[in-house]
């Protein structure tokens, strides 16, 4: 948060802390309420009235401070604000009061606006008939929280929408699927859009077409120093604003991230200058989920401009929101990209970022801390997907600007994480650093990168990277103190094409068993086969030439548990050209001493009612070995907990031992718990097991997972529908490898058996 910002955050708490008390004396005049207004959101009905006690009538009520919501009404008769407002914001307002003896009160309030929900041209990506499927929708504006819904169409057979705009499950059939979309915020406020979902075959085309042999792609980053701004940088503004448009319309670059823009009238009127581009700031609340929130009017704020007749922008977001001080107040600003030439298209995800700047070991601190930040997002929320990193990182990456003050050296890079991880990340800039190249006038450092994931690497054009350096006149002092830099990529694969189809993510691989891997090719006459365990951070040989038109392998699944499995399929001619397992899958042992014997994903509900009594979920784990073992620190998760979202479902206390031949059941809350039962607890997350409802009663199923304090998988189960108040058990009863059934069909008379055998018998 910028110190301006925080000033004036103070200044109104000072203010409501001043006025929280009223004047005069409430026994013998009037006393305006110590209530909180509300907030509302622009274009909803809204109604506060505001009137006081006590006091000789009649009462003459006055605004005599701040400022009513533009579009709000105000009735001095009845001390009643009455909306819609007409704009967003953050709003003081100071009433004063005065009964017909002269004794009065004043007090003041404070009263939020947010931005009507918006949604724009957010496009979810295809389906495929059989593979696990989710995608969140993303609404510009509207107070917290937002509810989604279906208005009217249908959604893919398989699918559903969460109230959270989460649609999710495992697509049934293909085809060309239509429904009108609805957001609705906590004040009321509604945003419609129509949406399509195509649902494709196994194997079906879903880039668009064939990939041309020639499909480039450039991309720009900008430091503007103080766009616009009155006081700092550039004095001559209109003078900065026609150097700024004459160096991007010459540079003619596809997609720029630009950093200190100051005035979004500068900014739009830049736009107008660069026929062709369109583009937008990081606090533009109807094309960026976050951003309002996040950036002020005056602060310097992130952009994005492009070619719009070749980048779409399918979603904008601020990111990384709650890590804005190591940010310097200038959280990254994240544009999911689809790029199209012809018919063919291919996604890029790219985060702009400004990192805090100066060269004190305090700045460096926060640098190093945000590039934490930003590796652990991209680590997780962009595993394998094309995307770059571009803007001022204010620090260089083979030494620090920064001197530690008690070695005089240099730190080393804040940004070592990032350089060290060869496998996943890139700076294509890397290179012009190294020659002492700089990216600021009259410095040989180099603060301004790009930083791409390997998946993108593969398109880059080798030492295309450049520094341009415009002939402008006194450029520091006109237009910027940082120079733009761009690079190159071609997508196109001279009509060649690989698309893994199985494993795709979300199935269960058993150790030891064969399993099928499938795959489409188009212009590629072999293919090398290799799969990770740990979401594609390191790879293993599985196959190094298999003819590519066979389009399958039959794998033998080996001994590791893991729920980050991936395989991917690479041209042996190129390696350029491969596809990798859209999401993860899971590699189970072929044989455990202790493991997953039973679970309850939706229990029976609560006598009476019609809810699940969720505390009855439970899990049972079983030890089939000689020997006991200590199960201090394993966990037990749901998809949604071990992906890091939400917390770990249950930790195993220091202490607890599984003797053999015993089970463990971990039930989801205490009233489960049966008195005077060893061997049995409930969930330490304190939120429960929280398994989904199955795909067939309308949600997305989920997996059961067992795992070590290492982080290793020891076991797991997926399940895709559910039947309130039967389990899944192992078929046969307390086998390892045994496969999953419905507990019925082991035992008519028994939907489950926690704590016993399926004939329920005790262990």
């Amino acid at each position: 948060m910028s110190s301006a910002r925080l000033a004036g955050t103070l200044a109104v708490l000072v203010l409501l802390c001043a006025c929280s008390e009223g004047r005069g004396d409430p026994t013998d005049g009037p006393r305006l309420p110590a209530i909180e207004l509300s907030p509302t959101t622009v274009g909803a009905p809204y109604e506060a009235a505001l009137p006081a006690t006590g006091g000789a009538q009649p009462l003459t009520y006055t605004i005599v401070g701040g400022q009513v919501p533009p579009g709000f009404a105000f009735s001095s008769s009845e001390a009643k604000l009455t909306g819609p407002a007409t704009e967003s914001g953050e709003f003081t307002l100071t009433m004063n009061v005065r009964d017909a003896a002269g004794s009065e009160d004043t007090r003041t309030w404070a009263l939020k606006v947010w931005p009507a929900p918006y949604l724009g041209e957010d496009t979810a990506p295809n389906g495929v008939v059989g593979s696990s499927y989710e995608y969140t929708f993303v609404c510009a504006g509207g107070r917290p929280p937002l509810r989604w819904s279906v208005a009217d169409g249908q959604l893919p057979s398989g699918l559903s929408l969460s109230p959270e705009g989460v649609v999710s499950g495992v697509p049934l059939g293909s085809g060309s699927y239509s429904f009108t979309l609805r957001v609705q915020d906590a004040s009321g406020a509604t945003s419609e859009a129509r949406r399509g979902l195509p649902v494709l075959a196994p194997g079906e085309q879903t880039d668009g077409g064939p990939l041309p042999s020639n499909f480039p792609l450039s991309v720009g980053n900008w430091n503007i120093e103080w766009f616009g701004d009155a006081t700092y940088g550039p004095t001559d503004d209109p003078l900065q604003l026609a150097n700024v448009q004459a160096v991007l319309a010459d540079a003619g670059v596809d997609f720029w991230g630009v950093g200190e823009i100051v005035s979004t009238a500068q900014f739009n009127e830049l736009k107008k200058r660069l026929p062709g581009y369109d583009g937008f700031l990081s606090d533009d609340s109807t094309r960026v989920s976050a951003g309002s929130g996040s950036y002020t009017a005056s602060e310097q704020k992130l952009g994005v401009l492009f070619k719009s007749d070749v980048v779409r922008v399918l979603r904008a977001e601020v990111v990384l929101t709650d890590k804005d001080f190591d940010f310097a107040g200038r959280p990254p600003l994240r544009v999911d990209l689809r790029v199209t030439r012809g018919s063919s298209t291919v996604d890029v995800t790219a985060l702009v970022v400004h990192l805090k700047a100066l060269a004190g070991a305090e700045e460096y601190a926060r640098r190093l801390a945000s590039a934490g930040w930003l590796k652990g997002y991209l680590d997780t929320s962009l595993p394998t997907q094309r995307a770059m990193v571009v803007g001022d990182w204010n620090d260089d990456v083979d030494k620090s600007t920064t001197t530690d003050p008690d070695t005089q050296q240099k730190y080393d890079t804040p940004f070592r994480n990032f350089v060290n991880d060869t496998q996943r990340y890139t700076f294509v800039t890397q290179a012009l650093s190294l020659a002492n190249v700089g990216s600021t006038v009259g410095r040989s450092t180099f603060i301004d990168h790009q930083l791409v994931t390997n998946e993108l690497a593969a398109n880059y054009v080798a030492n295309s990277t450049r520094v341009l350096q415009p002939l402008i006149s006194n450029y520091s002092a006109s237009t910027s103190d940082h120079y733009p830099v761009i690079s190159r990529y071609d997508f196109g694969q001279g009509g060649r094409l690989l698309k893994v189809t199985a494993p795709n993510g979300g199935e269960t691989l058993l150790a030891g068993t064969q399993y099928a891997i499938t795959w489409t090719a188009s212009g590629v006459d072999t293919v090398k086969l290799q799969y990770s365990v740990d979401n594609g951070g390191t790879w293993r040989d599985l196959a190094a030439s298999v003819s590519a038109a066979s389009g399958s392998y039959t794998w033998t699944v080996p001994a590791d548990a893991s729920g980050g499995g991936r395989v991917r399929v690479s041209d042996t001619g190129d390696a350029t050209v491969f596809d990798v397992s859209d999401n993860t899958f899971v590699l189970n042992h072929a044989a455990q001493q202790v493991f997953i014997n039973e679970y309850l994903p939706i229990p029976n509900n609560v006598p009476g009612t019609s809810t699940p009594d969720y505390d009855q979920m439970f899990v049972e784990l079983l030890n089939t070995g000689s020997t006991a073992v200590d199960i201090s620190g394993w966990k037990l998760h749901d998809d949604k907990s071990y992906s890091g979202a939400e917390p770990t479902r249950h930790v195993f206390p220091a202490g607890t031992v599984l003797q053999p031949g015993k089970a463990y059941v971990v039930y989801g809350g205490a009233s489960a718990v049966p008195s005077g039962t060893s061997n049995v607890a409930y969930a330490s997350g304190g939120d429960g097991l929280r398994f989904n409802r199955g795909v067939n009663v309308g949600s997305s199923g989920d997996v059961v997972y067992l795992v070590l304090p290492n982080g290793t998988v020891q076991d797991s189960s997926s399940y895709r529908d559910t039947y309130q108040g039967v389990s899944y058990n192992r078929s046969p009863d307390a086998s390892s490898s045994g496969t999953w059934v419905q507990h019925s069909a082991l035992n008519a008379s028994l939907t489950a058996s926690p704590g016993k055998r399926a004939n329920g018998t005790a262990f």
